[in-house]
Order: structure tokens, then sequence, then C-alpha cells
């Protein structure tokens, strides 16, 4: 890969016709990552439209565009949110999909999309399902967590705490990424996320300590907590998605075997590093 060799192109996917006038080869690789991000509230209307425009419209522009082209290589980033609240623990590839919401739901209808174009168009297709994926950027919702910590506030936590509540790496995300290129796209879906995965209570309070905050973490009924934020959720004011908030206190472990013997992949990196890094990169960017 060479930086001075690469051109750039803004695009807007949702348009139909906004990739066109940029020239793909039939070797080329495409690498989907487009996607609208969770944000709560933003819009408080029409979110199934908002989502919708980006992973599945956006998709099927994508799709469009690489069979007018006579391209057959995809690398497709979907969620594991399409899971929803897992049905067994690890969760495997095979698990049936079961969003929880219309961030969920566009991946899933994109994913079926491009199933469809594997079968009439020949295509060759990876399609990953990362967990929460973090690094230095990249925080979303921790970037709460970190104000917390970085004050000495409480942090509160869905449940006891005593769950498993898995990330993987940005790096290890693009390592995947290169990883599929080289072995040429192989069709299928795969699971990504880190390995030997601490509980949440475990994960936050060594965080807390290597901060030297005066933090400590408060414990909430989960079924309470989440009653509340139903009810915030109805008149659109909850502090965090219905997609987030509903699995806080589950058990999110997915299965990676399938990564790890077909692609060859294996995450070098563990929660407890990956979330200290995006936490001090958190706290350069809001030095007082």
């Amino acid at each position: 890969f060479n930086a001075h060799n690469t051109s750039f192109f803004k695009r807007d996917i949702s348009l139909p016709k906004a990739l066109q006038n940029i020239d793909l080869g039939k070797e080329d690789i495409v690498h989907h990552l487009a996607s609208k991000l969770i944000i709560p509230n933003k819009p408080r209307f029409n979110r199934c439209k908002h989502f919708a425009q980006t992973s599945v419209f956006g998709t099927k522009h994508i799709l469009d565009w690489m069979r007018a082209a006579n391209c057959r290589n995809l690398i497709f980033w979907s969620s594991d949110m399409v899971y929803g609240l897992p049905s067994t623990t690890p969760i495997s590839e095979t698990v049936l999909p079961q969003p929880l919401g219309p961030y969920g739901r566009a991946k899933v209808i994109a994913e079926e999309l491009i199933v469809q174009a594997e079968v009439e168009n020949n295509l060759r297709a990876t399609i990953f399902r990362p967990r929460l994926i973090i690094g230095p950027g990249r925080l979303g919702i921790l970037a709460k967590l970190f104000g917390l910590i970085k004050s000495g506030y409480p942090v509160p936590m869905i449940g006891k705490g005593e769950n498993i509540f898995q990330f993987v790496s940005v790096k290890d995300c693009a390592q995947a990424s290169v990883i599929a290129a080289k072995k040429g796209c192989p069709s299928g879906i795969f699971n990504l996320s880190s390995d030997n995965s601490p509980s949440v209570k475990d994960l936050l309070s060594r965080l807390i300590e290597h901060a030297g905050s005066k933090s400590r973490l408060l414990p909430m009924p989960a079924v309470a907590v989440q009653s509340v934020l139903e009810t915030l959720n109805f008149f659109k004011i909850a502090p965090m998605d219905q997609e987030q908030f509903r699995i806080a206190d589950q058990n999110i472990v997915l299965s990676t075997v399938k990564a790890k013997e077909i692609l060859g992949w294996h995450p070098k990196y563990n929660d407890s590093d990956m979330l200290v890094v995006a936490f001090e990169d958190y706290c350069r960017g809001t030095k007082d």
C-alpha cells in the first residue's frame, strides 16, 4: 500500500448514481464500512429510514456499481447487533439474527442483499460481525463512561457487572480486512472479538485503578434500570439507545472459531488494554 498513489472521492452512497464516475477494476476489492453511527435520540424520529439510507440503500448502490464493473470482491462490515439478546454463549455465526432496533435490522437487510448478490452475480463476499470496536478516536458511548471516571464520579452499572461484554480492537479489525483481501474475499460470515474477556466489574475496576480515579462502581438492578430507560426511550430522551441498554447486563461473547480456522485471524489486543488506550486518548482530547 502506497498512500502517495491513492485518490480520495467523497460520495454519498445513499444516492443511486453517486459512484458511477469512480473507476472500479474487475479485480479490485471493495471494503464497505459505511454506516450511520448509533447516537441516542439523533434523529429522534424516523430512525429506521435514517439507518437504512446507508446500510440498506447504500449497500444496494455499491452492489449495483460493482455489478456494472464486473467486480466480484467485497468485504462488508456488519455488526454483532444483528444477534440482539443472546440465546446462547458464545454466539456463533449460525445463530438466527434477532436485532433489537433499526441499526441491527438495517445491517441484517444489507447482509441479505449481499448474499443475494453472491447467488445472482457470483459475488465473493466476506461479511464481518465485530463486537464493540474501540481504539483511539473511536469512543461512542464510552465517552460518557470515561467522563465519569476522569471526574471521579460514581460509575453506574446495569446489573452487578458479573457479565462479560467483549470489545474488539480497531487494529485487529483492520488486520481482518487485510487477511480477507489477501485470501480473495472468502465467502461467509465471521465474528470478530477479543479473547479471554474479564467481567464488566473487573474491566471497569482495572480502568479506575489505572486512572487513579476516586470513582466507585455502583451496581444497579438491571430490570429496574432498563424499565426506566425504556420509558425514557419512549419519550426519545434516553441517554442510551435501546440496542445498547437492553444487552448491557448480558453475556455478550462471540465465538471467533470460524475466523481463526478459515482466515487464520487472531486478535492481538485484550479488553483491558484496549479500554486503557481509549481512555488515555479521551483524556488527551479533553484536557482542562
